[in-house]
């Protein structure tokens, strides 16, 4: 039997910005878990992922700026507009140190965080992430039709009926602007230069199905990354995470828990 996990909703007001967030308890012994989902929805269709992720580990996990119910009103032109509002967050709430997990768009803002405070990433896990240009639009959509197409054919049916597609309509519906900077930035910004900067030791998840962010780039990253790891798995396409939650959550822990160990030696 699982255990429910104690994941509760918080807020911070920054200026300019307030950034909604979901908490497990947090230990002063343990390095969070600060997890950053992917583009166009929210931390709600992770539920299941972060509940598992919670019953291990402290876990920290914001909707980013502008979209779901974090609110900010201005265009969020590049990563490193996300990554600066992401470390006022983190500074509000005092966090010295963190793991950092960034699935597709998150994985794109974890790369450029990493490289802002470095001193304060203790791990970094990219999930089937950004970061390299991919295909063009056009391109990209039949692609996606492909693996949404798919989906449908995998179970968990709340997850594909109703919690993708309510907090997606709500961001296209209420933050359209951002819905299609963050596409753009996704498929053209290329931030490869910042990844032999990465500092701390990097695991790179990755499904060999993906068609959003093709295994190639997970390879490529991977050879410009110091000190980094790839796995990849069979299951699902690029949402894989959130099909295979007790897989994709082994994962992360088994990693983290290995850097935990390094950290508190070092």
């Amino acid at each position: 039997m699982v255990l429910k996990s104690q994941l509760t909703n918080h807020r911070v007001d920054l200026p300019d910005c307030t950034i909604f967030y979901q908490q497990s308890r947090l230990e002063s012994s343990s390095i969070p878990i600060l997890f950053l989902h992917g583009w166009g929805i929210s931390t709600e269709p992770y539920q299941e992922v972060l509940q598992l992720l919670a019953q291990h580990h402290s876990i920290i996990a914001p909707d980013l700026p502008s979209f779901a119910r974090s609110n900010y009103s201005e265009l969020i032109p590049d990563y490193v507009s996300y990554s600066k509002l992401l470390v006022s967050f983190l500074e509000v709430l005092d966090i010295q140190q963190f793991h950092l997990v960034g699935h597709s768009l998150g994985g794109g803002i974890a790369i450029t965080l990493s490289t802002l405070v470095p001193e304060k990433v203790t791990s970094v896990i990219l999930v089937d992430s950004t970061g390299i240009p991919g295909p063009s639009i056009p391109e990209m959509i039949p692609r996606r039709a492909i693996e949404m197409t798919a989906q449908m054919f995998l179970p968990r049916t709340r997850l594909k009926f109703v919690d993708i597609p309510l907090v997606f309509s709500y961001n296209l519906l209420f933050n359209t602007g951002n819905v299609i900077q963050g596409l753009l930035i996704s498929l053209y910004e290329d931030i490869s230069n910042l990844l032999p900067k990465i500092q701390a030791p990097c695991l790179l998840l990755w499904s060999e199905k993906d068609l959003t962010t093709p295994l190639s780039n997970a390879q490529e990253m991977a050879a410009l990354i110091p000190n980094s790891k790839l796995i990849t798995v069979e299951e699902g396409l690029h949402e894989w995470g959130l099909w295979y939650p007790e897989k994709f959550t082994s994962l992360i822990l088994d990693f983290i828990a290995i850097n935990s160990i390094a950290a508190l030696d070092g």
